[in-house]
């Protein structure tokens, strides 16, 4: 989390909970040059010329603001904007509607709501083939895959640290050295946090494939997942498998099928924001006890300021560790379902696009599967103006990472990569869809060059490369963040 000038969003990222949301704008008080803080929870204004704020995510979250310091915008959350599709579909008495309200809610993390407009599908009409694909495959995922001693001596034989314990979901299997309690605010111990997540993750990329005619098979193994408390453990660990993951947040090792993250909040970044946070907890102690000896409110406004900040830290922590989650995860679940098969050499903008567009981003509103980051969309209009490197021949050929990783570029490769799939996957989905499976259907030691990825990409996209071009632009030109999206709500 970096101080500057502007507006930092820091928002529940993926698990959207609640009944009504409000959009809150914070300035924290005291701090040069202005920072302001975006929040979606749920504010009152008090008597006093104070706010009462809840964040949803948090427990024991109720935070007090200075009115002055606050600006509130009321508006509809995922849920609010599910139940007045929800409604409308249902009127018109016809299962593809209600279907395409299905798919919304999976888009933004509501599986709950996504399973309840697939039943109404059903419901409507009980012959409908793709709500009763989606039902099939429902029952499929709900039964647990077996985990076995073999898989845990396994991951024993891989990452030999005695002190790391396991912790198991339906398809998952952690190991982990987390404490095994809720830290401060938090509901769950950060091990439950991660396999909710994880789960969240698998069912959602499952649902958004496999039902429309995706080549996946659903994973009959558990995926193995490695979580480290410390940032130190999991580097000394990442340095000796490659220095090329020296500065990785997190990975997925094609070659064992493991994953690996480590707690946010353990970073240098985020430990120098927790001692100021304890800091500031301590001065608030003092405060109380001399009450006396300062002004009228100022005790108050600082007490305030102390808890916002101990709140703050802990949602951007965890949104971090969110979006390098969802992001890996996605690479794990490509390659143990056969859209991106692990023995295929599939290019790098193939596989971080797919991962760039189920990532949960850190600075969105709400999110579940393909949200506008507003931290990609900067990095791909910033190479937009260079038609040079920002055109589909030079992405699809894989020359766009191969320039980055010499020329130090790669967040613009991933923002090209990140906007060309989430053009393909919400305009030509079905393509897309075709060109996996012909990149999954190369042979195993098959360099794919430049030359061979544009003629498999030509030969399912068409060869006029410059309709699709201004067509993707128009598309990107268009893409709006959640936070847009919010404040348009609020204005109707």
């Amino acid at each position: 989390m970096t101080h500057r000038s502007g507006v930092i969003c820091l928002f529940l990222i993926v698990m959207p909970v609640v009944v009504r949301g409000d959009l809150v704008f914070y300035r924290i008080p005291k701090i040069s040059p202005p920072l302001v803080v975006v929040l979606q929870g749920k504010a009152k204004v008090l008597a006093g010329g104070t706010v009462s704020f809840r964040h949803p995510k948090f427990r024991d979250s109720q935070l007090i603001f200075a009115l002055a310091d606050t600006s509130i915008h009321a508006t509809l959350t995922p849920r609010d904007l599910f139940r007045r599709n929800f409604q409308k579909a249902a009127q018109q008495g016809d299962a593809a509607p209600m279907l395409q309200v299905a798919l919304w809610a999976l888009k933004h993390g509501l599986l709950e709501q996504y399973y309840d407009a697939v039943a109404k599908a059903r419901e409507i009409d009980p012959q409908n083939a793709l709500a009763n694909r989606i039902e099939a495959l429902r029952q499929q995922i709900d039964k647990p895959v077996r985990i076995t001693s073999a898989h845990k001596a396994y991951m024993r034989k891989i990452v030999p640290l005695n002190d790391m314990r396991f912790e198991t979901s339906a398809h998952f299997l952690l190991m982990c050295d987390t404490p095994t309690k809720p830290g401060p605010h938090h509901k769950l111990a950060r091990h439950a946090e991660r396999l909710e997540l994880l789960e969240l993750v698998y069912r959602s990329f499952l649902f958004r494939f496999l039902p429309y005619g995706a080549p996946l098979k659903v994973p009959t193994e558990p995926l193995m997942v490695v979580l480290f408390n410390d940032e130190a453990d999991f580097r000394d660990y990442s340095n000796s498998l490659s220095t090329e993951l020296a500065s990785a947040a997190g990975f997925w090792d094609g070659n064992t099928n493991l994953s690996f993250f480590y707690d946010h909040g353990t970073t240098a970044e985020y430990q120098a924001l927790h001692r100021l946070s304890a800091s500031l907890q301590r001065q608030k102690d003092a405060y109380i006890r001399d009450k006396a000896g300062y002004a009228k409110g100022e005790v108050a406004k600082f007490v305030r300021m102390a808890n916002t900040l101990a709140l703050l830290v802990e949602i951007a922590q965890e949104n971090s560790d969110i979006e390098v989650v969802s992001h890996e995860v996605t690479h794990q679940m490509a390659g143990n379902t056969g859209l991106l098969p692990r023995n295929v050499r599939i290019p790098t903008w193939v596989h971080e696009g797919l991962a760039t567009y189920f990532e949960a981003p850190k600075d969105a509103t709400w999110s579940g599967i393909g949200a506008v980051n507003k931290t990609r969309l900067s990095w791909y209009r910033g190479l937009e103006s260079d038609r040079a490197h920002s055109n589909i021949d030079f992405i699809v050929g894989d020359e766009i990472f191969d320039l980055a990783a010499s020329g130090g570029a790669t967040l613009h490769a991933y923002g090209q990569a990140w906007g060309l799939t989430h053009f393909l996957m919400n305009e030509r989905f079905e393509d897309l869809m075709r060109f996996y499976r012909r990149l999954g259907e190369m042979p195993s030691d098959f360099v794919l060059s430049p030359k061979i990825l544009n003629k498999l990409f030509s030969d399912v996209f068409g060869q006029d490369r410059t309709a699709l071009d201004l067509r993707w632009r128009s598309y990107m030109r268009a893409l709006k963040t959640d936070m847009e999206v919010y404040l348009e709500e609020a204005g109707k």
